[in-house]
Formats: structure tokens, sequence, C-alpha cells
């Protein structure tokens, strides 16, 4: 049952930066996964500009996913995550508090943007292939760009001290329903590729042991005005897919 919750994970990968861009804007919103049309996790987050403790970094983004009740039978999950950014979106700390029905724990990570480096729990230092990038602000800058027809690129990232290189093409635009809105989206294609075949990964949650994986299948559908909100993302799981969707488009 872990797979099913592989696409409520990456939505929380994506939806920090759903807001716009304007990090002096404390923000909010939720998100619905279902599989075979059935509601098994909700997701809300915050995030907001810090005031009182500007060491941490520029912004923080409060991200809390648990399953149903009745999915919560199957396999429970009931976690938080933290990500602190800087003034032009770069991680500065990343905290995981995993409640998971498998797997328990909490961890940090610390990101050194001088040297690309990210210290793991406060000693390991890890070199970093290229700019230092996590998914979040990785997404953060793909949201950034003009995401016409044909475009393509890549950013790296580090996923329990393995690193990869992360795929995105643009492919086409359509319109996707939320509630009685027919939302103009922009279809983007997601793969993650591993700069060393079979490197050995420690264990972690569901996130990043399962949906960082060279065969994972991503479609991410942004909302084709200035924001590049994430309306819905498909994740590729056999025999049905599974979606997450916005709850609400919110209007300009």
């Amino acid at each position: 049952m872990k797979e099913i919750f592989l696409i409520w994970m990456f939505t929380l990968i994506i939806i920090p930066q759903c807001f716009g861009f304007d990090l002096s804007k404390s923000e909010g919103i939720d998100y619905s996964v279902k599989y075979l049309g059935v509601l098994v996790v909700r997701v809300s987050i915050k995030s907001e500009p810090l005031v009182d403790n500007p060491d941490s970094g520029y912004y923080r983004i409060d991200i809390r996913a648990k399953t149903t009740k009745f999915w919560g039978m199957f396999y429970s999950v009931d976690n938080n995550y933290i990500t602190y950014l800087d003034s032009l979106g770069h991680p500065l700390i990343y905290r995981r508090f995993i409640n998971e029905k498998s797997f328990k724990n909490n961890s940090v990570q610390r990101f050194d943007n001088r040297f690309n480096r990210i210290y793991y729990d406060g000693d390991t230092a890890i070199d970093h292939p290229g700019d230092l990038e996590n998914l979040f602000s990785g997404i953060y800058g793909l949201r950034l760009k003009n995401l016409a027809a044909g475009d393509e690129d890549s950013f790296c990232i580090n996923a329990e001290k393995a690193a990869w290189k992360v795929l995105w093409a643009v492919e086409d635009t359509e319109k996707v329903k939320i509630g009685n809105k027919a939302i103009p989206c922009i279809r983007v294609q997601v793969h993650f590729i591993p700069f060393v075949p079979e490197a050995k990964r420690l264990r972690s949650d569901i996130l990043t042991n399962k949906l960082v994986n060279e065969n994972t299948k991503l479609t991410i559908f942004f909302s084709a005005d200035k924001r590049h909100l994430p309306v819905k993302i498909n994740y590729k799981f056999s025999p049905f897919d599974v979606k997450a969707v916005i709850e609400n488009f919110p209007d300009d």
C-alpha cells in the first residue's frame, strides 16, 4: 500500500511554491489525494516569511500530511515537513518529522550554498553536483520558468546521500476540471535519473525511498497563468493511477 501514497508525497514537493512568488506574504492551501476515486490523504500547507527568527532563513514552508482514518488501517502516515529558504529561494534547512506505520524518524539537513554541500543531522557532509538544490527549491525554479511547449531541462538533488538528476519536459496545454471550473494548464513530465546507478541509500520516508526512483512516471499540470500553480498530479501506479488535485483553485 505504500506506493499509493507516493503521489501525495510529490504533492508536498510542489505545493510550497503554489501561492505565487511573493515571499513577503503568508499563504495556505489544501490538496486531496485519491485512489479509485476514494480520498486517501489530506495535505495542508502553511507558508510564511520569518520575522522573529531570521537566522533560520527568510521563508518557512510547513507541510502536514495525514492519511484518512480508513486508509490509515492499511498504512498510516502523519508526517510534517518544514523547509527554510533564503531570499532567493535556495534551501537552507530541511526538517522532517516522520511518523509512518513502519518508519519513525526525526532528521535535519543543512545546506551550504557556498561550497555545494549538504550536512545530514549536523555531521556528515555530502558534496553536491552542480548548484545546490532540494526538490522544493528545484521545483520553485521550474515554476519561475516560462514553461513553453517543447521546453526541457534538469536540476540536481540529493536523496539520502545519493545524487539524482531531475529531468522535466513541457508537453502541451489542456484544461483540468476543478469543481465547476475548467482550468487552462501546462502539462509537464518529470523523471529521475541517478548519477550513480544502484547507489546505496539510507532508509527514510516513502517520499525519499519510493518517489525518487528511475521508474517513477509523473505528470504535473501547472496553471497556465503567471503563478504556474500545480493543479493536478498523476502518478502511474498499476493498475490504476493515483491523482492529487487542488481542493479550491484560488483566483488571482
